[in-house]
């Protein structure tokens, strides 16, 4: 066949160039084969051969392509919600599940998955026991703070018009009356119990037979002490509302609010919020301690102190 024929051609070629031969040697004219252009589109016959491992691992069947687009395409919808929701929001807060029976979906769904994250810093502190309790309750959210209790109040505003004059404007804004932080259930179960046990106890044992005075003194720092507690835990620490725009240069940009904070103000991962004047988180109380509980919270202590000392002296039967 012709082919036969070039390959001994160039096998000779090779021998006469080893043997030191000149590499003139006569060209054999090869003519070029035509071949039909229906062959040219079938594929070579060796490709048509499947493997053992082809025949034993056969390629499997794709997924269904409509249900992968709508599965993504909600999940797409889902988030670009939330983050419209969160954005829009009034007060500065991190990007959360809107509502707590989301919360509790979650912790439904994916348990062992939440139990695992519990100290990721996107996660609700006692997440759990707020999704289920706040869910009954039907409490709202800011945050991973809980609002029991939410009216609105007029506010004002100075704001200069085209011309420069300056004009006051009237609106409304919504207003936490009875907000909860996420550590709610220290408040609860320990906080509380101890501060209540400890009183009963000593009216119980102690204060009978004491004298008035020292019993209106008792009283009233027992008093004093629960009144501020209360109105440390259950009030808004300060909780700053969402400023798109910067007032000056002091203020400063948080990520995590996506919203400014002035100076002093600080993005509290516990409560999930920027708080005003922010001090500290405190467990005991269940909140955050800003602005706004901050004097509460100083009375708070100072009771405490007060308190412990003259129980333990009744209880102890030690003289006044």
């Amino acid at each position: 066949s012709k082919d036969l024929t070039v390959c001994h051609y160039r096998n000779r070629v090779k021998m006469s160039q080893r043997r030191g031969g000149s590499q003139k040697e006569p060209a054999v004219a090869v003519e070029e084969e035509t071949v039909p252009f229906g062959e040219t589109l079938d594929p070579p016959k060796g490709s048509l051969s499947m493997d053992r491992n082809d025949l034993e691992n056969p390629p499997s069947a794709p997924l269904p392509v409509g249900s992968l687009s709508l599965d993504a395409r909600y999940e797409a919808e889902s988030r670009e919600l939330r983050t419209k929701q969160w954005k829009e929001g009034h007060f500065a807060a991190g990007m959360t599940p809107s509502t707590w029976t989301e919360e509790y979906q979650k912790w439904r769904e994916h348990p062992r998955q939440q139990c695992l994250n519990l100290d990721d810093t996107e996660g609700a502190p006692c997440g759990c026991c707020s999704a289920v309790v706040c869910g009954l309750l039907g409490a709202g959210r800011v945050g991973n703070m809980a609002v029991l209790k939410q009216s609105t109040e007029w506010a004002e505003e100075e704001a200069e018009d085209e011309n420069g004059d300056v004009k006051v404007r009237r609106f409304t804004r919504p207003r936490l009356d009875i907000v909860v932080g996420p550590y709610w259930p220290m408040l609860m179960m320990v906080t509380y119990p101890l501060i209540l046990g400890v009183s009963f106890a000593t009216l119980v044992s102690a204060i009978p037979g004491k004298p008035l005075i020292l019993v209106v003194i008792w009283g009233s720092c027992t008093i004093g002490l629960i009144y501020s507690l209360a109105m440390t835990a259950f009030r808004d620490p300060g909780i700053l509302a969402r400023q798109n725009d910067a007032p000056d240069e002091t203020w400063r940009w948080s990520d995590r609010a996506h919203s400014y904070r002035p100076r002093g103000a600080w993005f509290d991962p516990d409560t999930g919020v920027i708080v005003e004047d922010f001090d500290h988180t405190c467990p005991w109380t269940g909140t955050a301690i800003g602005k706004k509980n901050l004097k509460s919270f100083h009375c708070f202590v100072a009771l405490v102190f007060v308190c412990l000392v003259l129980d333990i002296v009744l209880l102890t039967g030690g003289a006044l």
